[in-house]
């Protein structure tokens, strides 16, 4: 019997071939789309599942402050106190880009961790050389990662070779540990032994004048026992949580496996997924399938008027329903095989290109793990009876007279559900052209806002040991720099626009507005190397150096400044910094903040991490070549990093960027699909009233009326879309503004511009078919009439 069926669906796949290769490519491209977003899902869930104890593991958190920043102290604390912990390790990345030198040669690394030895127990990182078992000897121990090693040390044997760190702590490499995957949510490059208190890279403190409430932050991993229940553990934690005082006064767990997508601490320091995306690719996928079945379904009853004569016939001898259902259900299993192994070949072919999309690799083997195989023709089978339940229905109920004597049409609740469909097609259309054109909006938006200050030939260059090690040469380097003809200014400080590192809590006296308040250490040169503006108060006078201060407009309004009279920003500092003036707001951070207050102290007391240097116009290609060759000339044991500011400040919207790429590219594929779908449709029309337009023609209808007849119908259900895919937009795109504090307007044309679009797109996929019914010899249409 299934012989007989699985005969009679390709028999018939083959007689209608046109119909066949337009449904088996649609739903065949559809599918491929949905298994390259299926690889990337799956890479992005399987983050940190693979190590040893991950099931174990858990990140302590300060449950106060919604932050994961936790004083080193309190591992040892826990672990001397609750039998439930096994185990337990320091993390702390380094926030800046390091300056590692081997031998004569000098490297930035920007993935520099501390840890301990218990690190290495608690993560299952496999070992290729050096001890597995506390691998840090002492203090200045290193352990190095396979690529990192070849950066470094070239094809050299790295244990026992020494390192220089920030310019003056020495370390040894004592092993060598296999890359972390990238499904890991912890990275890094070159371990160093947190025990070194010149790697405890984080500090700070509460009180300037109390040296108790100082910190060291990290990040404390903690390995539970297996019969541990973290939740009765926490309890016990914070029932006595003066164990950890003054360090904690409340403290969270969070799972291993859900920091890389669900963490919402503060100074987490893993990398992070971005669930919105992961959410959005999960809905285009179901949409995308739901538009090919839509598809598979009106093309199938697209094929009703070459069917019917067949169905009424077997209909005739004896067939009855059931089998006549069985044979479009088999029908259309088969379709969708068909369509699944040529899925998978185009997702083989298409491969590298939706790497480039979502910025990672994709391993197609996952799809031939004999779990993965199952759960694929688990799929074939469920989408083929969703897919050919409709049509099987509709084609097999159809009466045998009705059928032979021409008179089958599908109409009434029929029409309605396939109108509806195609509805269905235009709205999601309409949907994705309005989010793509709201998003790139934003993003544009975002880029060409005024930021305050003028990042055009602006360049910030990274120098954060050159003055700890030869104060001298970094004085001659500036020296020469501001003599090239090629560079209108140049600037030092320390934390800069897009890079502010620096907190302290404000002291202004007589307010009760006093916060924590971000501040920049800069030189007198720096407002006008930036472009920023004294808006109110004096500009800088000679003697002013290490003695005041300026802030901006929105600090001024916060502290409630009517002048700026006998104003001082104290700080801690003995005697305060004077306010002298205000600036313009300038955006410090991304736009997905609002500009809040800063400060600028200028003060040559610090030693900066920057130099930043205006070009002059048209002098950018000549004054780099002079920046490289006097860098080169006069400290050429140091690596150089730049970036230019305008190119900086683009790159924090890269999120945005790729999730603006991934929502274009997926909505013209989304239509492409619906376009196949209408194509069906404007044929399954053109055939249904073929003699109607053959009669029209003899009775000298023209063909721009007969298009204009046939293309009727597909103004109207664009139109229906576009009134229900307004209120959707609209509301999609306003969550997701939600993310910015500057944002564009959601402007009434948009939504016209989409819905024209949609209707373009529509009339331009109908029309042809429109055509050729419009201009075909009526007699023939007619002939057997």
């Amino acid at each position: 019997m299934v012989w007989y069926y699985f005969k009679t669906a390709l028999k018939n796949l083959k007689s209608n071939k046109k119909f066949t290769v337009i449904n088996l490519v649609g739903f065949a491209f559809g599918i491929s789309i949905c298994l390259a977003i299926a690889l990337f899902l799956v890479k992005e869930y399987s983050y940190d599942r693979f190590y040893k104890h991950a099931d174990q593991i858990v990140r302590l958190t300060d449950a106060k402050n919604n932050s994961s920043s936790i004083d080193y102290r309190v591992k040892d604390i826990l672990l001397s106190k609750y039998s439930e912990i096994e185990n337990a390790c320091l993390v702390q990345r380094n926030g800046f880009p390091t300056e590692v030198k081997s031998g004569e040669k000098g490297f930035y690394l920007e993935d520099i961790m501390s840890v301990d030895n218990s690190f290495f127990d608690v993560f299952s990182i496999p070992f290729v050389s050096g001890k597995s078992q506390k691998p840090f000897v002492n203090i200045n121990s290193a352990v190095v990662t396979e690529s990192t090693a070849k950066i470094l040390f070239g094809t050299e044997d790295p244990l026992g070779k020494e390192l220089l760190i920030e310019g003056d702590i020495p370390t040894t490499i004592t092993a060598v540990i296999r890359d972390f995957p990238e499904n890991s949510s912890i990275s890094a490059g070159l371990l160093v032994n947190a025990e070194n208190d010149r790697f405890k890279f984080s500090f700070s403190c509460g009180d300037y004048r109390d040296k108790s409430s100082h910190r060291w932050p990290f990040r404390i991993y903690l390995q539970l026992i297996k019969s541990a229940d973290p939740d009765l553990l926490l309890v016990k934690i914070n029932d006595h949580i003066d164990w950890l005082k003054p360090y904690e006064e409340q403290v969270g767990f969070l799972k291993l496996k859900d920091i890389y997508l669900h963490d919402p601490t503060h100074g987490n320091e893993t990398k992070q997924g971005n669930t919105g995306l992961l959410n959005l690719l999960t809905i285009i996928a179901v949409i995308i399938l739901v538009l090919a079945v839509i598809n598979y379904i009106n093309l199938t009853v697209a094929q009703q008027n070459k069917r019917n004569k067949d169905t009424g016939v077997k209909k005739t001898i004896g067939a009855n329903r059931a089998n006549i259902f069985l044979h479009f259900l088999f029908e259309s299993v088969l379709v969708t095989f068909l369509a699944f192994i040529l899925g998978i070949f185009l997702v083989w072919i298409g491969l590298p290109f939706y790497q480039a999309v979502f910025d990672t690799h994709l391993n197609i083997g996952l799809l031939f793990h004999f779990s993965n195989l199952l759960l694929l023709l688990g799929s074939i089978f469920l989408i083929g009876t969703i897919s050919g339940i409709g049509p099987a229905l509709v084609l097999s109920g159809i009466n045998p007279v009705r059928i032979l004597s021409g008179s089958a049409i599908i109409a009434g609740k029929r029409n309605f559900f396939r109108n509806s469909l195609t509805v269905f097609q235009f709205a999601t259309s309409i949907v994705l052209i309005f989010c793509v054109i709201i998003v790139e909006r934003q993003i544009q938006f975002v880029k060409h806002r005024n930021s305050g200050f003028d990042k055009e030939q602006l360049l910030r260059l990274d120098a954060p040991n050159i003055w700890e090690g030869d104060i001298q040469k970094a004085t001659v380097l500036l020296d020469e720099l501001r003599r090239s003809p090629f560079i209108k200014s140049v600037s030092t400080a320390s934390g800069v626009p897009g890079s502010i590192n620096m907190y302290m809590g404000s002291n202004i006296e007589n307010s009760d507005k006093n916060m924590s308040v971000p501040c920049l250490l800069v030189d007198t040169t720096f407002l006008k190397t930036f472009g920023i503006k004294v808006i109110k108060g004096r500009n800088l006078e000679p003697g002013d150096d290490g003695k005041v201060c300026m802030i901006n407009e929105v600090a001024y309004k916060h502290f409630e400044f009517e002048n700026l009279d006998n104003k001082r920003f104290m700080n801690g500092r003995k005697g305060g910094y004077e306010i002298i003036g205000v600036v313009n707001d300038f955006q410090y951070t991304s736009l997905h903040k609002t500009i809040g207050p800063v400060c600028i102290m200028f003060t040559s007391g610090v030693s900066p991490n920057t130099v930043n240097i205006r070009f002059t116009k048209g002098g950018v290609g000549q004054g780099m070549n002079f920046i490289q060759d006097t860098w080169q000339k006069l400290i050429p044991g140091h690596p150089m990093k730049y970036q230019f500011y305008d190119e900086w400040f683009d790159s924090m919207y890269r999120s945005e960027e790729r999730f603006a790429k991934t929502i274009g590219l997926f909505a013209v594929l989304a239509i492409v699909i619906s376009c196949i779908g209408i194509l069906g449709l404007a044929i399954f029309s053109s055939e249904r009233r073929i003699k109607e337009i053959g009669i029209r023609k003899v009775n000298g209808a023209k063909i721009s009326e007969v298009m204009t007849m046939l293309n009727r119908d597909f103004v109207k259900w664009v139109f229906i879309a576009s009134v229900i895919a307004i209120p959707v937009s609209w509301y999609a795109m306003n969550k997701w503004l939600e993310n910015f504090a500057y944002k564009t307007e959601l402007s009434w044309w948009i939504f016209a511009l989409a819905g024209l679009l949609a209707l373009g797109i529509a009339l331009l996929t109908v029309s042809f078919q429109s055509y050729k019914a419009a201009v075909k010899n009526p007699v023939e249409s007619l002939r057997y009439e």
